[in-house]
């Protein structure tokens, strides 16, 4: 069937052709996979991902078919109903079998040949020899290309993301599922660092990366890292989240990407005004519109171990699902839907594939303009000839300019729209024609963006992003165009933006880049694990006057000596290292602001931000008590823990890995630190891991310390050299998520060190280092 199936779509009949491939893998376990067609190469894939992640694989299979609920029961909070309920009504598993028969050839075939190659582990290896999470699980069967298909949907369409959400709405006064409780339907936001280093600052006089990412550490949003060579038609060295098929980040011999999560907004909200004592129907331009019913079943497994059959009708407008978020609630007069720029997008495996295969940066830059297939993020990226370029090229909804000056006048007086702009969303008037996705020429698809019209940077110099809008991706050269609204907001940047500009411009307090400016590939490895805090920088010096002036403060009628704290503070030299005393003491302090206050509040700074010095301002500590009243907390709740507040950072920040905790260097981005490290769930997943509540008074702190569950993730830096790409790596977690595995913490462990290893590449590199080798055949 499957050889039929590909001469169908191909018209070359591969029947006589089994999927013939070489697995080397090198030091930590990174796999070096050849092929001599795409469905091999993805055989390969599909075989050593499951051989790392099997278990992660099929869970996320389940997650796509909408059968969490089938084989774990209802979930806390009804999480797997819902979410399975959610995902039926977007028909996630069907929409993928009509994306994959849409792809390109050669996509179609790496995703059929990746199908293969893990159904071909799982029948070598057997269910009862899987990672111990997954072991004799029912739930871990073959799989199909249709659903890993349906698995890139969850990943690239933002609406998978409300899936819950979705799931528990019903018309008003009918009953259904609990609520999702969940305040906001957005995902968590996504942070990363990215440098795109041109000739004039690379000590090579060609381009240099940082790639960033920061990443979930367990579960479906690992990156696996890969090395894919088709002779004479790829060759392309990086990384992917946990089973997508090809280089999402990554290099090739002429240039080097990396990515980072846009500020801009890919989806938006609809408030529809309903028909008088019909709510499931509403006015469009004044005519009665009916929305559209789906009803899905979803079996539920009991705690006797029986199935129940729970059947829900949701409901659709031409914008999208009906879906209560909070307070906007469907009611008998209003209904919210969501509409997502990347419903319709299969194209982005198209343009990660094309990004591999360019010979230059003007072949790069044609795959965004041709295939216009990123999601959400930017793309930042540097050339052998030493171009770099920054470019949001994500999917954008194009709305008219008659659209947006009448949004500016019915924003203000729309208690819905007010409430969800504050939290960084957009809602539009959904009765009104006026406020319609616009066609423009050039863009993927109707109703978007074309590639013309998105924010883009090319330098000699640098260009870079860390998750604020696209306005400053170098600060010599501010992007200041008419670009969508929806790109994302100007203003103040976060401190973390402003010490990656700072850093990158070799003005921060350390000059990582030296006296001659120009980075070599040793200094930019230190610069982005030179754990700084820019908080630090910023109020450490007036918060030591001013503790050193008023020793001794009144909190909630106690007296706090803050003699000590002041001595510890002052003999840290703000950074977030293993063995830096103080980081902790100044976290405690630091956390008790807002993000808002971080980045504009005048709860913090004195100086208000200024646009004509963006990295520089807001600055100066804000005048008052309240940052004495925050030491003072800070002093107050570690003593009452029996913490020493010169406790060095090593001894309470780590990656629990099971039998061995491992210490872990960083900072969270609220303190202004690029090496980022917080404690965020990751909710795609079923992946067992330790969660743990803080401590009161707290925001990160446990009864353990601070455990780190997202963060760093790919770390690479890469230079090109006259001799090619020279690049060094972390997967901080490690090549595999098998506890059992020796490549499950050894990276860890190296990332604790900072000990850089080499990314082989060239092939008299991998073959001095191959520990094994695998060559699989089958038909």
């Amino acid at each position: 069937m499957r050889c039929l199936f590909t001469f169908l779509l191909t018209a070359v009949s591969l029947c006589a052709a089994p999927y013939r491939v070489e697995i080397r893998r090198t030091s930590h376990g990174i796999p070096h996979i050849t092929a001599r067609d795409f469905g091999s190469l993805g055989f390969g894939e599909g075989y050593a991902q499951a051989e790392d992640h099997v278990c992660t694989i099929a869970d996320q299979v389940v997650r796509a078919r909408g059968e969490r609920a089938r084989y774990f029961g209802r979930g806390a909070n009804d999480q797997h109903l819902l979410s399975d309920l959610g995902l039926k009504a977007l028909r996630t598993l069907e929409r993928g079998a009509e994306d994959l028969a849409k792809e390109a050839p050669e996509i179609r075939e790496m995703l059929a040949g990746f199908a293969a190659g893990y159904n071909h582990y799982l029948e070598q290896t057997g269910r009862a020899r899987l990672p111990s999470w997954c072991r004799d699980a029912e739930w871990v069967k073959p799989i199909t290309a249709e659903e890993l298909a349906a698995t890139r949907r969850l990943f690239v369409s933002q609406l998978s993301f409300l899936a819950r959400e979705i799931g528990a709405t019903q018309p008003p006064g009918e009953a259904g599922p609990r609520s999702a409780e969940r305040p906001t339907a957005e995902p968590a936001a996504g942070a990363s660092n990215g440098w795109g280093i041109g000739r004039d600052l690379a000590a090579s006089r060609r381009g240099m990366l940082l790639a960033n990412p920061h990443y979930p550490w367990v579960g479906s949003n690992r990156f696996w890292e890969k090395h894919l060579v088709i002779p004479g038609q790829l060759d392309v060295y990086g990384a992917n989240v946990v089973g997508g098929a090809g280089v999402a980040i990554g290099f090739n011999k002429d240039v080097a990407w990396t990515h980072t999560v846009s500020a801009g907004t890919r989806m938006v909200y609809y408030a529809v005004d309903l028909v008088p004592g019909k709510p499931t129907s509403y006015l469009f331009d004044g005519t009665e519109r009916a929305m559209t019913p789906r009803t899905v079943s979803v079996d539920v497994k009991r705690t006797d171990g029986t199935l129940e059959t729970v059947t829900r009708t949701y409901w659709f407008t031409h914008h999208g699902p009906v879906v209560n978020l909070g307070r906007t609630a469907w009611s008998a007069r209003r209904a919210l839907c969501a509409k997502d720029a990347n419903e319709n997008n299969n194209h982005a495996a198209r343009q990660w594939l094309a990004m591999a295969r360019a010979r230059s940066m003007k072949e790069f830059q044609a795959a965004h303009a041709t295939y216009q297939g990123m999601p959400w993020v930017n793309t930042i990226s540097t050339s052998r000839e030493g171009i770099a370029w920054y470019a949001d090229t994500s999917s954008t909804p194009n709305l008219s300019e008659e659209a947006w000056k009448a949004w500016e006048a019915w924003r203000g007086g729309d208690e819905w729209a007010k409430g969800m702009f504050e939290r960084g969303q957009y809602l539009f008037p959904g009765s009104d024609s006026k406020f319609e996705w616009a066609a423009a020429e050039g863009a993927r698809e109707p109703g978007l963006v074309p590639f013309a019209r998105m924010p883009q940077l090319a330098r000699t110099d640098y260009v870079f992003n860390a998750n604020d809008s696209y306005w400053m991706a170098n600060s010599k050269a501010l992007l200041e165009g008419t670009y969508s609204p929806l790109h994302g907001r100007l203003g103040a940047r976060s401190l973390r933006t402003r010490n990656n500009d700072l850093t990158l411009s070799n003005l921060s307090p350390d000059r990582p880049a030296g006296g001659d400016g120009r980075f070599t590939l040793d200094e930019l490895a230190s610069a982005i694990l030179s754990n700084r805090s820019h908080a630090a920088e910023l109020v450490l010096p007036e918060l030591l006057e001013r503790c050193q002036a008023k020793p001794v403060v009144m909190l909630d009628s106690q007296e706090i000596d803050l003699s000590t704290a002041c001595a510890v503070l002052g003999k840290w030299n703000g950074r977030y290292d293993l063995d830096s005393r103080g980081a902790m003491l100044f976290r405690e302090y630091f956390l008790s602001y807002s993000g808002a206050d971080a980045t504009t509040g005048t709860r913090l700074f004195s100086a208000p931000f200024d646009k004509a010095d963006p990295v520089r301002t807001p600055r100066q500590l804000a005048s008052g008590e309240l940052a004495l009243t925050h030491l003072a907390r800070a002093v107050r709740l570690l003593t009452s823990l029996k913490i020493a507040l010169d406790t060095p950072l090593g001894d309470v920040q780590y990656a629990n890995k099971p039998g061995q905790r491992i210490p872990i260097h960083g900072g969270h981005g609220l303190e202004g630190v690029m090496n980022m490290m917080v404690p965020a769930r990751n909710e795609t997943t079923l992946e067992p891991t330790e969660s743990l509540p803080p401590v009161k008074g707290s925001v990160w702190l446990t009864a353990k310390g601070y455990p780190v569950t997202h963060g760093s993730s790919f770390l690479m830096v890469l230079e090109y050299t006259a001799a090619g790409p020279a690049a060094k790596a972390f997967l901080t977690y490690g090549q595999s998520g098998d506890p059992e595995s020796p490549h499950f913490r050894d990276q860890t462990e190296l990332f604790s060190k900072k000990q850089w290893r080499p990314v082989l590449f060239r092939e008299a590199e991998i073959r001095k280092d191959v520990k094994s080798t695998v060559r699989l055949e089958k038909k």
